[in-house]
């Protein structure tokens, strides 16, 4: 008997010690200091902050899913228009405007004229114009003579320009011939020049030269941008062969055409295009050389021109060659303003580098007039820097007639500081003159009391 009550006993132990949380938490198993257990929280039943679609897209881990791309692809017009109207609610910002381009794009495959014009009117609130041309790229894919209607009348020019571009360019690359036929009427004439020159060059293909002959049968100004459009094309793709073909028309033709073939050719290959243009070229592969004469000049001008304003430290190269050196002293003041107007140091460091002092002198003035246009007050210390009276007085002397239409009172100031009487005297009756024409009482003052110029000079200016 003892056995089973022993048995009986324990089990009745057992349950009591080892199952406290059958029982309930105010039970007195528990004291008032104690904890009571909490249930557990499953998955399903987590909290979560409230938060609107665009911050879960901008979010590092997940997307909403019903906001993705793909999902948008799928939604239908009036689902398009919902989700448009609650995209409103979101914060500005990167997610919110992804989702617009979604959904426009989408719209634009449902109903492309009213998703363009609501994209246009976001653009004019301040919208990126990618907006717009993907809704219009669209649509010029579908129905590109529609859209390109609907892109000629918008009211902004630079949308409108903008809009009949991306148009053409998709057009052309569809169907070049249609998209050529159609150029003529459109309106306004800006947008027939722009619609040529994004048509030109998917409707010339290879075919260039066939493409210039169709181009010139253009009327007035069509015919000209046409031209220059293809032209440019041929250019970047074959330069030589461009050049040879130009240079077999009449006359007429090779003067409108030649600068644009210079400006195009120096900036994909100065060396070849430079020795082409002087008649110089050994090259087999230029073929003919072009004749002497005014269209020869003007290549040469326009080839030498475009490089000095796209990279004028490449210029400065070409003409301290050989070939160039001929041309070197009439274009260092181009050169140094140019490359002043991009580092005006080391467009300082150049000038200071060259071992001719009238060539120097040129390029300092050069430097000294850009730089007072663009930033007069480093201008004004880097002038005062200069060390040599000569140069130094030479640099002032151009940087007051630079500061002088703008503010000559400054210019009047700091010409007084020239040192050689002669550049002194005309800096400062300039900067006088220009100086009573705004504010005479003032001028008149600054005149009766400086001591840079002759008694001659101020009853000159004071009469």
């Amino acid at each position: 008997m003892l056995l089973p009550t022993a048995l009986f006993l324990g089990f009745l132990l057992g349950t009591f010690f080892g199952r406290p949380l059958l029982f309930s938490p105010s039970s007195e198993l528990f004291s008032e200091s104690s904890p009571a257990p909490q249930p557990p929280i499953s998955s399903d039943s987590t909290l979560k902050k409230p938060t609107n679609p665009g911050s879960q897209i901008a979010s590092s881990g997940k997307k909403e899913k019903s906001w993705d791309e793909k999902t948008i692809q799928s939604l239908s017009l009036s689902e398009i228009r919902t989700r448009l109207s609650q995209l409103s609610t979101w914060s500005p910002g990167p997610a919110a405007d992804q989702v617009e381009r979604w959904l426009i794009k989408r719209w634009a495959t449902l109903e492309s004229a009213a998703a363009c014009q609501y994209a246009y009117t976001a653009v004019l609130q301040g919208a990126e114009e990618g907006l717009l041309m993907d809704a219009l790229a669209i649509w010029a894919n579908a129905k590109p003579s529609e859209a390109a209607r609907w892109a000629g009348n918008l009211g902004s020019p630079s949308l409108r320009d903008s809009a009949i571009r991306t148009v053409y360019a998709i057009w052309a690359k569809k169907d070049s011939t249609a998209a050529a036929q159609s150029i003529s009427s459109l309106r306004p004439a800006s947008a027939r020049g722009i619609a040529s020159a994004a048509t030109a060059p998917p409707h010339a293909g290879r075919n260039f030269a066939s493409a210039m002959l169709w181009a010139r049968a253009l009327p007035g100004p069509l015919r000209e941008k046409t031209l220059d459009a293809i032209l440019g094309e041929w250019t970047r793709r074959d330069p030589a062969g461009a050049a040879s073909w130009l240079i077999g028309q009449p006359g007429d033709v090779q003067w409108a055409l030649i600068g644009k073939l210079a400006a195009d050719w120096v900036r994909k290959d100065p060396s070849s295009a430079l020795s082409w243009g002087l008649g110089q070229s050994t090259e087999i592969s230029l073929g003919s050389k072009l004749a002497v004469g005014p269209i020869q000049r003007k290549f040469f001008e326009a080839a030498l021109g475009a490089l000095i304003g796209t990279d004028p430290q490449g210029a400065a190269n070409w003409l301290a060659s050989p070939t160039g050196q001929p041309f070197f002293t009439n274009r260092i003041g181009q050169v140094a303003g140019r490359w002043t107007s991009m580092d005006p140091q080391e467009a300082v460091n150049w000038s200071l580098s060259l071992p001719k002092e009238s060539d120097r002198d040129s390029a300092i003035r050069a430097v000294a007039t850009t730089w007072a246009r663009t930033d007069p007050q480093a201008a004004g210390q880097w002038v005062r820097s200069l060390t040599d009276p000569s140069l130094r007085d030479t640099a002032l002397n151009s940087y007051c007639g630079s500061l002088s239409p703008y503010d000559a009172a400054s210019a009047a100031q700091w010409a007084v500081e020239i040192t050689s009487p002669n550049l002194r005297n005309g800096a400062v009756e300039s900067a006088a003159n220009r100086w009573m024409q705004y504010d005479p009482a003032a001028a008149r003052q600054f005149i009766l009391t400086t001591p840079a110029l002759n008694q001659a000079s101020k009853e000159r200016l004071l009469r």
